[in-house]
């Protein structure tokens, strides 16, 4: 049997109901118009705290988000129920999922969310994310960061855009600005183990039972680290090797 990182249930997109911020009301997304106004009416129940757009004020460059715009989502809570949400958006800074309410105001989600799926309503492009938790051979450290799935596999891969704040102090000013910098650490989960990748180098060398072929592939697709394509492209060709 093939053991994926996370059930493929939990990126499916029909069929669940539908959790508010009040734990006793449910809606049953097979019998209402989920995206008319019964949503709505969920949405306007929802619960979070207001977000603070001022902690960001003095910031010159990069940003808290996985990506700046908003995504229609899915999210999933530790029993795999699910709700969803027109617009929403992920802040790695602080790990937090922020959303719009029914009035426009932008929240932080307060209920547990475990995974959550982001879909871009113009390129139709889904990412997915995963709580460290919900991995069990994560350290603890990884706990509470979210992770976006890669590749869901046999050997699966995954990648944290840790963000960070540097102060950038102006010379002969009494001002101060922040640059929010972003580097990717990856993650490879296989057999029961769940690896951060140091370099391309050790990523490469996690494969060593195939060691030919994937040295072969590397050569000819001229992969080296550079993108998270090459660590995507390497993960699929290895599992297709042991999937034959």
């Amino acid at each position: 049997m093939r053991h994926t990182l996370i059930a493929a249930s939990a990126i499916c997109l029909t069929g669940f109901s539908c959790i508010t911020g009040n734990a006793q009301q449910v809606v049953d997304v097979d019998s209402y118009d989920f995206f008319g106004n019964n949503h709505q009416t969920a949405l306007n129940t929802t619960k979070g705290l207001i977000f603070q757009p001022d902690k960001f004020v003095r910031v010159s460059s990069g940003s808290p988000f996985f990506k700046g715009q908003w995504f229609s989502a899915r999210l999933f809570d530790a029993d795999s129920n699910s709700y969803s949400c027109p617009s929403v958006r992920l802040d790695l800074l602080d790990n937090a999922v922020n959303f719009l309410d029914a009035t426009g105001t932008e929240r932080i989600v307060t209920s547990p969310v475990k995974k959550i799926q982001l879909t871009d309503t113009v390129s139709g492009v889904h990412y997915l994310f995963v709580l460290g938790d919900q991995i069990p051979e994560a350290d603890k450290s990884e706990a509470h960061t979210w992770l976006q799935i890669l590749v869901n596999d046999r050997v699966s891969l995954c990648r944290q855009q840790k963000k960070s704040i540097h102060d950038n102090i102006t010379y002969a000013t009494a001002t101060t600005d922040e640059d929010i910098l972003t580097f990717d650490i990856y993650y490879v989960r296989m057999n029961k183990t769940f690896t951060r990748v140091k370099s391309w180098q050790d990523f490469v060398q996690l494969f060593a039972d195939k060691k030919d072929a994937v040295d072969q592939f590397v050569h000819t697709h001229r992969l080296k680290g550079k993108s998270e394509d090459d660590y995507v492209q390497l993960v699929r060709f290895y599992n297709s090797l042991n999937n034959s």
